[in-house]
Parts: C-alpha cells; sequence; structure tokens
C-alpha cells in the first residue's frame, strides 16, 4: 500500500527534474553556439539521468524503481543528436558500471528512450509550437522502454511487467507532459529574447550593426553615394581559443569584436559603418579604391589586430587572433548578393596573428557602365533591400 512517506519519496527525484529546466535557459543564454550549448545540455541531462539511478523509489513493498527515462526521453525530444548523445553516453556508462541482472535490460532501455524522444521530434516536426497534447502523446509512448524487459532473467521479466511497469508509466504519464511543456516553454522565451534582440539596429554588447542592419545601411549607402563609394566587403574571423568561449560564454565573444572594432576606427574610410554577420563575422564596408589596393589595407591592419589583448575577470590576459578576406562587388545587385552569403565564405589559411594577412582576390567582375543598366542594377538592389524587410516583418 502507498504510504505517505512513500510520497514523500518523490519529492527528491522529481525537484532532481526541474533542473533540466532551469538548465535549459540558463546555459542556452550563456553559450552563444547552439551547438556547444547542445552538448553542455546533454551533458547535464545525462548527470541527471545518472543520480536518479541512485535515487529510487519504492512506491510500494518490493517495488523498486527510479525516473532515469525521463531525461533521456527529454534530451531526444528537445537536445537534438548532439545533446542526445552525450546525454545516452552518460546514463549507459552509468549504468553499466551499476551492473547486476538488469544492466542489458537497462541499457536497452536508455537506447529505446532516446530513439523515442529523437522520433517524436521528427514527427512533430511540422508544428512550430508543439501543445500539451503532443506531449501527451510522448508521455504515453513511453510505455515502448518496457520492451527492455525481455533481457531480463526469466520469471523477473514477467514480475517487471505485471508490478512495476504499470507504475513507472503512470509517473511517465505525469512527469514526461509536465517538464516538457516547462521546457519547452523556456525555449520559447530565449526564442522570444533572440527575436528582440535581432529587432534592435546595433548588438546591445557591441555597439556594432546587426546583420539585417548592416546589409540595409550598406546597400543604401552604395545606392546614394557616389560610384565607388562601396566597392566591397572587408570580413574579420575572430580567432581565439574555443575553451576560452566555453567558459566565458557569448560575453567573451562580444568584447572581441568590440576590441577589433576600435582597432578599424580611422584605418578604414567606413569605420563608422563596422557590422556583424550572423555567425559573428566582423563585416566592414570598402571603398573601391580600397579593393583595388587591399594589400595595402590589410597589412596596415596587420599588426594592430594581431597585437589585440583582453583582460579576463580574473586577471588573465590573452591576445587575440583574426583572419581577413577582402571580398569585391561590381554592382549593388551583386553587393546584395554578396551580403547575403558572406556567412558561407570560408577563411583564408593564414591568421593576422602570424603577421601574414590572408587576402582575397575574386575573379575580375565586368564593371557596369554608367546609364541604363547601372540604374536597373540600384533599383533592382534597392526593391531586394526592401522585400527583405517585409518578409521580416510578416515574421
Amino acid at each position: 500500500m502507498l504510504q505517505g512517506y512513500n510520497v514523500i519519496d518523490f519529492a527528491g527525484p522529481l525537484g532532481l527534474l526541474c533542473i533540466l529546466i532551469v538548465g535549459v535557459g540558463e546555459i542556452r543564454r550563456w553559450l552563444s553556439s547552439p551547438k556547444q550549448a547542445q552538448y553542455v545540455l546533454g551533458a547535464v541531462f545525462g548527470l541527471v539521468a545518472v543520480i536518479e539511478m541512485h535515487m529510487p523509489i519504492t512506491p510500494f513493498d518490493g517495488v523498486i524503481i527510479d525516473l532515469r527515462i525521463v531525461p533521456v526521453v527529454l534530451a531526444g525530444a528537445f537536445l537534438g543528436w548532439r545533446g542526445l548523445a552525450a546525454c545516452m553516453g552518460m546514463a549507459i556508462a552509468a549504468r553499466l558500471q551499476i551492473g547486476g541482472a538488469g544492466a542489458l535490460a537497462g541499457v536497452a532501455a536508455v537506447l529505446l528512450a532516446g530513439a523515442l524522444g529523437a522520433t517524436w521530434t521528427r514527427l512533430t516536426r511540422a508544428h512550430l509550437r508543439r501543445r500539451m497534447v503532443h506531449l501527451v502523446q510522448l508521455g504515453l509512448a513511453s510505455c515502448v522502454t518496457f520492451a527492455s524487459a525481455i533481457f531480463l532473467p526469466e520469471g523477473i521479466d514477467i514480475w517487471f511487467l505485471k508490478n512495476a511497469a504499470p507504475i513507472m508509466w503512470m509517473i511517465y504519464l505525469v512527469t514526461i507532459p509536465i517538464v516538457g511543456a516547462l521546457i519547452q516553454r523556456e525555449l520559447r522565451r530565449i526564442e522570444s529574447e533572440l527575436y528582440m534582440r535581432e529587432g534592435t539596429s546595433t548588438c546591445p554588447e557591441t555597439g556594432l550593426l546587426r546583420p539585417a542592419s548592416f546589409n540595409r545601411e550598406t546597400i543604401q549607402l552604395s545606392v546614394n553615394g557616389p560610384r565607388g563609394t562601396v566597392g566591397g566587403i572587408l570580413v574579420i574571423w575572430p580567432i581565439y581559443a574555443n575553451w576560452l568561449g566555453t567558459f566565458w560564454g557569448s560575453g567573451l565573444r562580444a568584447r572581441v569584436q568590440a576590441a577589433m572594432a576600435m582597432v578599424l576606427v580611422g584605418r578604414v574610410t567606413h569605420a563608422d559603418l563596422i557590422g556583424l554577420s550572423r555567425k559573428g563575422h566582423l563585416l566592414v564596408p570598402l571603398t573601391a579604391g580600397e579593393v583595388k589596393d587591399q594589400l595595402a589595407v590589410t597589412e596596415n591592419l596587420t599588426r594592430p589586430l594581431s597585437q589585440t589583448e583582453l583582460r579576463l575577470s580574473s586577471g588573465q590576459r590573452f591576445r587575440v587572433c583574426a583572419k581577413l578576406r577582402v571580398l569585391a562587388a561590381g554592382s549593388e545587385a551583386e553587393l546584395f548578393d554578396l551580403l547575403q552569403s558572406v556567412d558561407s565564405m570560408a577563411p583564408m589559411q593564414a591568421p593576422l596573428a602570424e603577421k601574414e594577412a590572408a587576402i582575397f582576390t575574386p575573379p575580375e567582375v565586368e564593371t557596369v557602365p554608367h546609364g541604363r543598366d547601372s540604374l536597373f542594377a540600384k533599383l533592382e538592389a534597392t526593391l531586394a533591400v526592401s522585400r527583405t524587410d517585409t518578409v521580416r516583418l510578416k515574421d
């Protein structure tokens, strides 16, 4: 019979699941890279699964269960394959370390739980916002993990399905939808915050133009300014140790970007129009003369960028490196296409820290003569920017 102290035993494992909700929000905000966030969150979910293994619940005399499956299912549902792999790896290793007659069945249950969460994500991908009914369906489908009972010794498998499985299924029906709904709400909040940040013209941490604003300002400068005002784009890839970004988060990247932007002031014509790409590269419009004499421009930036230093909160200093790439554009329409594809561009191999500027010279661009063709090229670029802004407002 279910006693009062047995009900209290549920408080610890259920409270532990709340770490997943808090972790999703805080870690995702802290880490700028989605890939890093997936790995770290996967490790957090895996750690919770391991702790759950060591916090069994005894709802009735003779029945001992745990909630290790819940974080694994949710990792498959919300963290992607990277987070799921990290979570499952930790859970499987812990279960094998515990050992016992049910070790093989426990590993199979973890694998089935991860596959269940990933399958649910694929089936519900068409829904932009998964409703509670979808999460309830995930809880109902959690019964497939009981198929791992076939790996239990003979006699124990039947006992497990008759006594423990129904209780565990009832717990999954309650915990998976509730915790999943709270995690999904946290993810929506993060999306809303990112959307609001993207809506501002400048990044609040660096003061640099956001991608949409930079593209718009650059196109307008090229269309409205004299010929040759914008002849290309200078792309700068900041380079620093990956572990620095992992431990100091997105704030470090913003400091690096701001420091490099200060180096550009007074060394390029349009230093007042420095922007960021979606991947965090620094973008600077160059005049046609600067593009033509790009060797002098990059040599002028080599030493200052290679000597950029930042001080961490712990007092340590580290030097920032960078890679450059100059991309030429012969017309406004070509400039617009270049701005749309700048994130797919690969940097050259030589970093500036080695005092060697990596310069990219594209093939000769056909010069668009003044007259009717030039007018239509400007009109097409202007309309393209307008269409981009309209789509953004609809979204």
